[in-house]
């Protein structure tokens, strides 16, 4: 091997080299496990409100008690030409599972004969089974909250069926929908027991759901809630910024931590090689090439390990979405811009840290003394 190749060093000493690998390693794949799973976990909320971008809800303000929509707002509903449809609605809860974790998911109720026009109007088919009937307490589940509790057709859902329910009652899931919009429907007679329905679901002509959505804010006041795509995504906006600071500072401080750890490492391996620079600088290197020579050293085993560590989390993710997540309709992907944004600051950091502390004691190398103390 060249003399002066910068994989000299670790090649001749495997045993500083390999843990100073495998902790970076560890890093990487460490810092993206966090990144996926949390990026898994803001999909599935993301797919909670994905009805929205199709449809809008409006309901009362349950919150502050009132029973129905403010008959004022209704006339002005019903009065709108931005609106192909609407439809007597009543949203139900069932729950799905994410990452073992339960999540509300909403059934929209309306009349058995509009079911075709909510499917059509959200792009999403019936992938198994059938829609349901008002003749029994019958659903139909996407296929993604279906798939994440293990149901199919035939399977029962209902706080008479699963304790950790709480939708009321037993229905039967009689269909599956396809799409990659989250639907769940549900007759509404069956759902509101005979009583009115309380809320509306509107249906926007094509290309009209931003207009529609303007009007709708302009009339809209404390009696009711109007679920449109920007009321949902201030909802949960301030939720997924809060978990994503969290997760940014922890993985900073690893980040700092691990640069500091890595450069001390470095130092601890300068004062080995201090012959060896000694010697390089006494017959004519300058510190120049040597603290080059240094940083593609450092460059070379933090990118190594970077690449490693993909690989790593690569593998051991498509084992888990074989074994795990996949059978529960959920899958974790690590080759995505929040994966590699938040692993590259692993090798860039620890790079610059470790070089710059070597820099630094190079500028400090006295290498006649270096040879003196050789002789």
């Amino acid at each position: 091997m060249n003399p002066l190749s910068i994989f000299l060093y670790y090649a001749r000493n495997k045993r500083k080299a390999l843990p100073l690998l495998g902790i970076l390693v560890l890093a990487v794949f460490g810092i993206s496990l966090s990144l996926v799973l949390t990026g898994t976990m803001f999909d599935s909320i993301r797919a909670f409100i994905s009805p929205f971008h199709k449809l809008v809800i409006v309901e009362p303000n349950y919150n502050k008690r009132f029973a129905q929509i403010d008959p004022a707002v209704r006339a002005e509903i019903y009065r709108n030409g931005h609106i192909a449809q609407w439809l007597p609605e009543q949203t139900i809860y069932t729950y799905g599972l994410s990452l073992g974790n339960r999540s509300a998911i909403p059934i929209f109720a309306v009349n058995e004969d509009a079911m075709p026009a909510v499917l059509a109007a959200t792009q999403v088919r019936v992938g198994a089974g059938r829609l349901p009937t008002d003749r029994a307490d019958e659903v139909m589940l996407h296929s993604t909250v279906a798939k994440s509790r293990g149901l199919w057709v035939g399977s029962q859902i209902g706080r008479d069926a699963d304790s950790d329910d709480n939708l009321a009652g037993k229905w039967t899931i009689v269909g599956i929908s396809e799409g990659d919009t989250v639907l769940n429907l549900a007759p509404l007679t069956r759902a509101t027991k005979g009583r009115p329905a309380t809320g509306l679901l509107l249906i926007p002509r094509a290309g009209e759901m931003d207009a529609l959505v303007a009007e709708l804010d302009a009339i809209a006041n404390e009696k009711v809630v109007m679920e449109t795509p920007a009321y949902w995504n201030r909802f949960i906006s301030q939720f997924l910024n809060q978990v994503d600071s969290i997760l940014t500072f922890v993985n900073v401080v690893i980040v700092f931590v691990l640069s500091l750890g890595v450069g001390l490492l470095n130092v601890i391996y300068f004062r080995q090689r201090v012959g060896e620079f000694g010697i390089l600088r006494g017959i004519g290197y300058s510190r120049l090439f040597l603290a080059r020579r240094v940083a593609l050293e450092s460059l070379t085993i933090t990118v190594l390990a970077w690449i490693v560590g993909m690989v790593l989390s690569a593998i051991v993710y498509q084992v888990l979405n074989v074994l795990i997540f996949e059978p529960q309709g959920a899958t974790l992907s690590l080759f995505n811009m929040r994966a590699l944004s938040g692993t590259l600051p692993v090798p860039i950091f620890v790079w610059l840290f470790s070089t710059a502390t070597v820099a630094w004691q190079l500028r400090r190398l006295d290498p006649v003394a270096v040879i003196d103390r050789r002789d």
